[in-house]
């Protein structure tokens, strides 16, 4: 399905920042006004916040991501997507370790492609006690 694709390729584009440790390529994959909904942080707004959560998360060791989509749904310019994905962190001087979780997705499509407008995801694993 094409429209799959489209959501799959700008997966792709986002897990290959990743892994190259490119904030910079990351946040451009989102809208100008995006919101980033991440697991025990405040809400952060805006592309230039999104790109420092993210500049941060590599410099804590943030090294591989994995993104599987479950599911994809598109109405017109904006679409959403479920999935999970598997991340590999390997903190400087700390224990490699690996996140597992489910995200979800709302997607906008703007004049240069589809990017992502909100972005909220969630650890499988319990809190720490």
């Amino acid at each position: 399905m094409v429209q799959q694709q489209v959501v799959g390729d700008t997966n792709k584009r986002w897990m290959e920042a990743v892994k190259a440790s490119n904030a910079v390529a990351l946040a451009t994959l989102y809208t100008e006004d995006a919101t980033l909904l991440p697991p025990n942080v405040e809400p952060l707004h805006g592309r230039a916040a999104i790109e420092a959560f993210f500049k941060a998360g590599i410099e804590m060791g943030i090294r591989d991501a994995t993104l599987e989509t479950v599911d994809v749904e598109y109405l017109g310019d904006v679409a959403h997507e479920v999935g999970e994905y598997t991340m590999a962190i390997a903190p400087p001087g700390g224990q490699a370790m690996t996140d597992k979780g489910s995200y979800v997705v709302i997607w906008k499509r703007e004049p240069d492609g589809w990017k992502l407008r909100v972005d909220i995801w969630h650890p499988n694993a319990p809190a720490p006690a």
